[in-house]
């Protein structure tokens, strides 16, 4: 458990991502901040696979292990369905804005199904995952009991 302290406390460092009176947070128009955000997701959290379409069979150990279920199921908590991953219309436009007009920024963001990973503070796969995924409790079915998740409020409520 402390471990898990630890690696939030070092998550949800405001100071890397959101500036204040800004509407974008940083890392979304900021690529090195982003980088450097994701870098911290690889190196406290797992975020990976690296390449979501190979098999990538011994990630997939790792967080099953590490959540006390099978690879099967550890690939079912995903970037993509976590509580955490924000792909509002707001922030895809932020994402957007900071790819800039060099090249396609929406087939970028749909290619990837990018989204903004509210934890880490950084630009993120919905293939991908990491041993921070926060279930949503109203989108939740039978949770096994051995799945570390971190639960939170649901979106939208204050």
């Amino acid at each position: 458990m402390a471990t898990l302290k630890r690696t939030m406390d070092q998550a949800m460092d405001k100071d890397e991502g959101y500036e204040d009176g800004k509407s974008c947070p940083m890392p979304t128009q900021d690529i090195t901040l982003n980088l450097k955000n994701r870098g911290k997701a690889i190196a406290s959290a797992n975020y990976g696979p690296e390449n979501p379409a190979l098999p990538n069979k011994q990630y997939w150990m790792e967080m099953a292990k590490e959540w006390g279920v099978d690879a099967q199921d550890a690939k079912m908590s995903r970037c993509g369905n976590c509580a955490a991953f924000n792909q509002d219309d707001g922030m895809l436009d932020c994402i957007a804005k900071g790819i800039g007009d060099e090249g396609d920024p929406w087939g970028m963001i749909e290619a990837g199904d990018l989204g903004y990973c509210e934890i880490f503070d950084f630009k993120c796969a919905a293939s991908r995952t990491c041993s921070a995924w926060v279930v949503d409790e109203e989108e939740e079915e039978e949770e096994p009991e051995s799945l570390l998740t971190i639960k939170i409020g649901v979106k939208g409520e204050e």
